[in-house]
């Protein structure tokens, strides 16, 4: 098979631009239409068939590297399973999508419950995990309402000029496995497709009209409101993380440990330095398997079960994502409290 394989790339490589251009395109549509054709399948539901009662299965995008997710609402999900400590297993299918289309989504008990916002609430109920946030007044919840729609809708659109700019780096954070044998070319129409959806994320944004420079400068203003009223506190309402928290490190760590640099990192690093406190802070605590996750692209939910030589080093400086070593002493050094 590898002798085919071999003589198959000797012959493409010898075949001019144009009819290079023509394979892959071939191979693209091979690879496309059947898939296409599948994820628009009706599907059975629930998809887990032999679930457990009370565990959560959680249905997102596939492990990447640097950052568990590219996607802000499917780290937030997990997030919010870490810090309310529910079970919760990953389920191994990358082609399927809730019945709205869209991940992440979790089953529970049998019952399929879409979109992150959504499920975070249900799952609260079905839980009875309503005590993460029975201590909140109710300004403050209203306050978390406000400063989470800034997160998911302002600052994220306002941080997708970059992610459009630099969508080959962001290509290159995708596992090497993550679709199996056809990653390869089913990377190439996820990326595709992503940078079609952040496109039109920010086209139809309140921002689309505006030019870079307004788009960016509104991000910076974002995050300074953020840094604001977040001051000294541990979380975003007191020494309890809420779900707010879960949200706004979804979104930050996007910005936070991206293969690039970026007004609002340099912002970040220079002017709002309780923010990286507060994301390194929110990242020691539930992802201290970041390391392997990243590395290993391990989907294993028992997080809290893993022998501490296996969870890495949250603050490592050796990680080239690692943005402990480019902030100031005073800031690195309490980067460890909870």
């Amino acid at each position: 098979m590898s002798g085919v394989i071999d003589k198959a790339s000797s012959y493409v490589e010898g075949l001019p631009t144009w009819g290079k251009a023509a394979v892959a395109g071939g191979m693209a549509l091979a690879v496309y239409i059947p898939y296409k054709w599948y994820t628009n399948l009706p599907r059975k539901t629930p998809w887990k068939s032999d679930w457990k009662p009370g565990m959560v299965y959680l249905y997102q995008l596939p492990r990447f590297k640097s950052i568990p997710s590219l996607s802000a609402a499917c780290l937030k999900l997990e997030t919010f399973l870490r810090m309310a400590s529910i079970d919760y297993e990953i389920v191994n299918a990358p082609c399927i999508q809730s019945k709205e289309g869209t991940l992440p989504f979790v089953e529970l008990n049998g019952k399929e419950y879409y979109d992150s916002g959504f499920a975070i609430r249900d799952l609260t109920q079905a839980l009875n995990k309503e005590n993460l946030e029975e201590h909140l007044s109710q300004e403050q919840k209203a306050v978390s309402r406000a400063i989470e729609c800034l997160a998911e809708n302002s600052l994220r659109n306002s941080h997708n000029v970059y992610r459009l700019e630099n969508i080959n780096k962001l290509a290159k954070l995708i596992a090497p496995n993550a679709f199996g044998l056809f990653t390869p070319i089913i990377s190439l129409f996820f990326m595709q497709n992503y940078n079609h959806q952040v496109w039109q994320s920010l086209k139809f944004s309140s921002l689309g009209v505006h030019s870079r420079e307004d788009k960016i400068a509104i991000g910076v203003e974002d995050l300074r409101a953020i840094s604001n009223y977040l001051g000294t506190k541990h979380y975003l309402t007191g020494f309890k993380p809420t779900r707010v928290d879960a949200t706004l490190f979804g979104v930050l760590a996007q910005i936070v440990y991206a293969p690039y640099e970026s007004e609002h990192l340099n912002a970040i690093k220079n002017d709002f330095p309780n923010i990286m406190e507060y994301v390194e802070r929110i990242k020691s605590r539930y992802w201290p398997d970041w390391g392997v996750v990243t590395s290993k692209f391990v989907t294993d939910g028992n997080w809290k079960k893993k022998p501490r030589a296996d969870r890495g080093s949250p603050l490592s400086t050796s990680s080239p994502m690692s943005p402990a070593s480019s902030i100031s002493p005073s800031v690195n050094g309490s980067l460890n409290k909870h």
